[in-house]
């Protein structure tokens, strides 16, 4: 199907590293140019969007083929296309690994910028073995990418290491930093409003049971503020895709106002 403009459309994204451009043109290799040219066998004059994972995306024509080897030739550079006007790191305490990684693939599809998983007081999950960390941090990793570019980003998420929540509290920026929790006097409209002029936001969620009490009272002690979403309460894979859309929308909204 072409585009509006009558040219060829663009058929998929694909990632390249910067060490493969070549004047004019993107040299791509390994298991990305074996995904176009043996997986979705594109052909010479198809165009493929390519980008870096650090906010570079190349509109480009594909050229040679030889083997898995693919070159192709820049047609346009856009600079943090399908990005938001806010950095929103997502801080989640872990429960469940099945529902981790379903929020780093939303969480990544709707804008977030960086995922730190936490230990929490009623965190139902031990990933304390390094081996175990290690496998799942890269599998975490690989679930952000193949969700960056399915979704039109131009940057990867970072994924941190898991670490204690108290330790992480303590380390925070009140200045950006929100954690969520019910009941609170601060509600999600007071926190985009109060967070406005800044280019970061660093939202905090917790486990199946919540945060508790004295993780709130670390919280507030430390100058976070606590955020309510109401009187329905959500489940983490939940929180952790609505809390960073709600987020995104409502400051990019008021960007366009302003």
């Amino acid at each position: 199907m072409g585009n509006l403009s009558g040219g060829p459309a663009v058929i998929a994204t694909f990632i390249y590293q910067r060490d493969n451009l070549v004047g004019e043109n993107i040299v791509i290799g390994g298991e990305e140019g074996h995904h176009i040219a043996r997986v979705m066998r594109l052909k010479s004059g198809d165009q493929v969007r390519l980008i870096d994972g650090q906010g570079t995306a190349h509109t480009c024509e594909i050229g040679d083929i030889k083997g898995d080897q693919v070159v192709c030739r820049i047609i346009k550079t856009t600079r943090f296309s399908g990005e938001p006007s806010i950095k929103l790191t997502l801080a989640v305490a872990l429960s469940e690994a099945a529902k981790f990684k379903t929020i780093i693939e939303k969480g990544t599809e709707v804008g977030v910028s960086k995922f730190i998983p936490l230990y929490s007081e009623k965190s139902k999950i031990n990933l304390s073995a390094s081996a175990i960390v290690k496998r799942k941090m890269s599998r975490w990793q690989r679930i952000a990418t193949a969700a960056a570019k399915q979704s039109g980003r131009s940057v990867i998420p970072t994924i941190d290491q898991p670490e204690e929540f108290s330790a992480f509290i303590k380390r925070c920026n009140p200045e950006v930093s929100c954690l969520f929790h019910s009941p609170s006097q601060m509600s999600l409209t007071d926190l985009v409003s109060k967070t406005s002029d800044l280019n970061e936001v660093v939202s905090i969620i917790g486990p199946e049971s919540g945060f508790s009490p004295t993780e709130i009272e670390l919280a507030g002690s430390n100058q976070v503020a606590v955020v309510s979403l109401g009187d329905r309460i959500l489940r983490t894979e939940t929180a952790g895709v609505v809390i960073p859309s709600l987020i995104i929308y409502l400051r990019d909204a008021v960007k366009k106002i302003a």
